[in-house]
């Protein structure tokens, strides 16, 4: 979890510390426990990891509207992870309707910021960034 892209924080710390803690042994419930009230308090990457856990149903009952939410949040709160996922959600119409004009703008905002898959997209979607 822990990359250069993430400000050193002690929400990141608690982020990481409950992966390395969870993720392996699949307790995708605590997991889920623990990152709430970070996303919660608006910290954009346990925003986008509640949206995961709702999207896969890992520790908690699959949502799509849920994730849709949660997913949002963390990208207008700045995360590239979850710009391009929410680029994903509008193109596919996953848990809100299908619109490609929201999916172009946030697989562009996440491309801007260096997201790697956000870029390819945008490459073959011809979008210009």
């Amino acid at each position: 979890m822990a990359s250069s892209y993430y400000k050193p924080c002690a929400e990141l710390d608690r982020c990481n510390e409950l992966i390395a803690k969870y993720w392996e042994t699949k307790e995708y419930d605590k997991l889920f426990a623990g990152y709430l009230p970070l996303a919660e308090l608006d910290y954009p990457l346990a925003e986008c990891q509640i949206g995961y856990f709702y999207c896969e149903g890992l520790g908690v009952e699959k949502d799509l509207e849920k994730a849709f939410y949660w997913t949002r949040r963390a990208a207008e709160h700045g995360d590239w992870d979850g710009q391009f996922n929410l680029g994903c959600f509008y193109e596919e119409g996953s848990g809100t309707d299908r619109d490609m004009e929201q999916a172009v703008r946030w697989y562009r905002e996440a491309a801007r910021q260096g997201h790697e898959l956000a870029i390819k997209k945008c490459e073959e979607l011809d979008i210009a960034l």
